[in-house]
């Protein structure tokens, strides 16, 4: 049974009363705590949002990448960080739904609605360059022994799931789907990082983790194609949630341009401003097109790599500026921890560097366009 229009207007209708209600009121929190509220998380899971892409066969909700990519967007405005916890845990379920064997996909994906999955490439000695990786998957029998180091994971510490490029003794590439409570499993370090606050940015250590063949995820020698496979889908959401950290940035600025006079005359009147808050506002439009494009292209079996970089690429160079217009609005005010454009500005930095840098994807739209 396909959605319909009506469910997915539901569907947002639905995100955005719980951004408003439950996410909104506690993203200054968030951000001062440098974690999530106790309790916040279950209520995430009570309202469904982990299954909102995951096929309703496994339990979820069904809905399609377009409709789950404008829902983190109304995340976003909200708090940014929740949006990437939830982009996280979407790109990894994707991976199981195009790569996954049943065997696999029956006994991990119907825990998708409560547990928190993950995929993990960087290593300390190559980044998120492949070429680094060494991480070993060697078989022994019908099992296969796992050990390495994997660091800056999106949700690491959080998720109980984790989707685990490795080599194999022929230095082949593959995904293995390790779960926290194998043995030899471990966490490690917390990154501190200075945005996106609340989303868990961790270590996993795995120590002689043993794996049957059914957690192979694809084939061996599949494994760079479904990391790129991966950061494609992570950056299309990436374009959402930008798009709505530049909302959060134009909803404060418009707000505070309103309330605020110079002399006698409101803020929102000086050409000065007009000029910010229309920047602004072009921001949020061209990086939701791009991101929409990409979502577009995804569900109906075309080409969305390069526009997806786009969307990370223009969406987070833009999101910071924009927010650092909206800074420049509320003047003193937006230096202070009173008031979001601060974080968002933070928040929106990180996303120039996490699923690729900037000169990363400036790279690959480049490599995309000679290749036509």
């Amino acid at each position: 049974m396909s959605i319909t229009n009506d469910q997915n207007q539901m569907l947002i209708q639905m995100i955005k009363e719980f951004t408003t209600n439950e996410l909104a009121p506690l993203d200054m929190t968030i951000d001062a705590n440098g974690d999530y509220p106790d309790g916040l998380l279950q209520k995430v899971i009570d309202t469904g949002l982990l299954g909102i892409t995951l096929p309703r066969e496994y339990g979820g909700a069904g809905f399609d990448y377009v409709a789950a990519a404008e829902a983190l967007e109304k995340i976003a405005v909200g708090n940014a960080s929740m949006a990437v916890t939830l982009e996280g845990h979407f790109k990894t379920i994707e991976q199981f739904i195009k790569y996954g064997n049943k065997e696999l996909n029956e006994k991990y994906l119907p825990s998708a609605v409560k547990r928190i999955f993950a995929f993990s490439m960087t290593e300390p000695s190559g980044g998120s360059n492949p070429k680094g990786i060494a991480t070993r998957a060697i078989k022994q029998g019908h099992n296969w022994v796992i050990t390495g180091d994997k660091i800056m994971i999106t949700n690491g510490g959080l998720a109980e799931v984790y989707c685990v490029l490795s080599k194999t003794q022929d230095d082949q590439m593959a995904v293995f789907v390790v779960d926290k409570d194998m043995p030899g499993f471990k966490f490690g370090k917390r990154e501190d990082f200075i945005g996106l606050k609340g989303v868990p940015v961790g270590e996993i250590v795995l120590n002689h983790v043993v794996v049957p063949e059914s957690h192979l995820l694809g084939t061996i020698g599949e494994g760079l194609e479904i990391g790129d496979n991966a950061h494609a889908d992570a950056r299309v959401l990436m374009g959402a949630v930008l798009t709505g950290i530049t909302d959060h940035a134009l909803q404060t600025a418009v707000s505070y341009s309103k309330e605020r006079k110079a002399l006698d005359t409101p803020l929102y009147q000086l050409q000065v401003t007009q000029e910010k808050i229309a920047d602004i506002a072009i921001a949020k439009q061209n990086t939701q097109a791009l991101y929409q494009k990409g979502a577009q292209n995804k569900i109906t079996g075309r080409p969305y790599a390069e526009v997806a970089a786009m969307a990370k690429s223009y969406g987070s160079r833009s999101a910071v500026a924009a927010s650092d217009k909206a800074l420049q609005i509320l003047g003193g005010y937006g230096y202070s921890h009173e008031y979001p454009v601060e974080h968002l500005i933070r928040d929106a930095r990180a996303m120039e560097l996490a699923e690729g840098t900037i000169e990363k994807m400036n790279f690959e739209i480049t490599n995309a366009e000679i290749a036509k």
